[in-house]
């Protein structure tokens, strides 16, 4: 299940909010991982053997699964890695995501990866996510996290709404390049608006005979 290079999100009982961390190295029994850093405050934080840990991620076909682990070791590589107990196969809980109506429509978006930014569209969307067209050589990358910049048409007014995304995927399709974002933690009116646009776009769609 567990791949390298894959984002891990990790919880410790006792301690407030959710920290991430990326998988570097794979043994039999053994999941190696860099240090944790809180996604809200980005401070790291220390474990000491032996805690037990929550661990969820997101497969390419958007699965969530999750499992419980823990603390084992430490290695000294070219950076600082933890090793946490491989779970078995079994031990694997898929997690049921709430699902948005997901509307194709074309949405002016920006994305922005460290020095990384492009303005273009999307090609669907829904309050938990998008997909969008990319160049080829965008920079844009697999497990990357993006603050996004979306305006929003709504029949009354534009909305314009900045988001932090993950990439959970890039593929093609019909000779175009897509990425598929997550938004993470989305204010509650972010995920309003949207879900108003898409509502908005299938009455469009209904009355042009299209749905």
């Amino acid at each position: 299940m567990f791949e390298i290079g894959m984002t891990l999100q990790l919880e410790q009982a006792g301690i407030e909010g959710t920290y991430k961390c990326r998988v570097c190295g794979l043994e039999e029994h053994a999941v190696l991982v860099d240090y944790p850093i809180h996604q809200k405050t980005g401070k790291s934080i220390f474990l000491m053997n032996g805690t037990p840990l929550k661990v969820s991620f997101v497969l390419k076909d958007q699965t969530v699964l999750e499992c419980r682990t823990g603390v084992v070791g430490r290695r000294m590589a070219e950076i600082p890695l933890i090793e946490l107990e491989r779970p078995s196969e079994e031990e694997f809980k898929r997690i049921q995501r709430r699902h948005f109506v997901r509307i194709e429509a074309p949405v002016d978006i920006s994305l922005r990866a460290g020095e990384h930014r492009i303005v273009t569209v999307t090609e669907d969307i829904s309050a938990g996510g998008c997909a969008v067209i990319l160049r080829e050589d965008s920079g844009i990358r697999e497990e990357e996290e993006v603050d996004l910049f979306l305006v929003l048409p709504l029949q009354k007014a534009h909305h314009y709404l900045e988001l932090k995304g993950r990439v959970n995927r890039i593929w093609e399709k019909n000779r175009r390049v897509l990425a598929s974002i997550e938004f993470v933690a989305p204010d509650e009116s972010h995920k309003r608006h949207i879900m108003r646009f898409c509502f908005e776009k299938q009455l469009d769609h209904r009355k042009k005979g299209f749905a």
